[in-house]
């Protein structure tokens, strides 16, 4: 037998409303039909006990503190851990709709302070992705989406707030400039539409990294 090549972890970042869901369909339709493995995880998973915790929290049903909201989110990613390590260590191919850099960037807009998120991280023995796809768009336009797809009663406390969401921008454009946690960051303007125009600049990126 021949040696088995490595797969690769593709993360795809960004605020709310960037289109990420959309894009990673296309991205694992576009791998399955050149003939890779491969498999999709979205964060937060709301059907784990952590993530129904978070869903809980996102429509004001609970109340948590800063740290409880951190490691919800941090414990609800690294619980998929081992899996992940075993589908890549057979060469498969991961999208995740969101990691834990989702984790750094809200949660410091939040209030937990970023440099001691970014310490948990790179200390968490967490699969470091090969590429992170950080989808940008301005701010108005993302929440304008978001209103659009749920309408104005079902948004989230995160998607509703201009403010916050502006600091999430800023945390993102943070670990963007030191690549952090990933072999390479590569930035996307999404505002285009249609969405397969937003998905061919990914595949550039994809394809400039060496992914394929």
């Amino acid at each position: 037998m021949g040696l088995l090549m490595a797969g690769k972890l593709i993360v795809l970042e960004g605020i709310d409303g960037t289109g990420k869901a959309s894009q990673a369909a296309l991205l694992e339709k576009y791998l399955k039909d050149i003939g890779k493995v491969v498999s999709v995880y979205s964060y937060p998973d709301y059907n784990s006990i952590y993530g129904k915790r978070i869903k809980s929290f996102l429509y004001n049903e609970i109340k948590l503190s800063i740290d409880e909201l951190f490691f919800l989110y941090f414990v609800d990613i690294i619980k998929d851990n081992l899996a992940v390590r075993a589908k890549l260590a057979k060469g498969e191919f991961v999208v995740m709709d969101r990691y834990i850099f989702s984790t750094v960037a809200y949660q410091a807009a939040g209030g937990f302070d970023i440099e001691k998120a970014k310490s948990i991280v790179s200390l968490s023995g967490l699969n470091k992705p090969d590429l992170v796809l950080y989808l940008d768009m301005p701010i108005e336009v993302s929440m304008a989406r978001k209103y659009q797809q749920k309408g104005a009663a079902s948004v989230d406390k995160f998607e509703a707030s201009k403010k916050f969401l502006m600091l999430v921008k800023e945390n993102y454009d943070k670990l963007l400039e030191k690549n952090f946690y990933s072999n390479k960051w590569a930035k996307i303007e999404a505002s285009d539409k249609p969405k397969d125009v937003v998905f061919k600049k990914m595949l550039k990126k994809i394809e400039y990294a060496r992914i394929l």
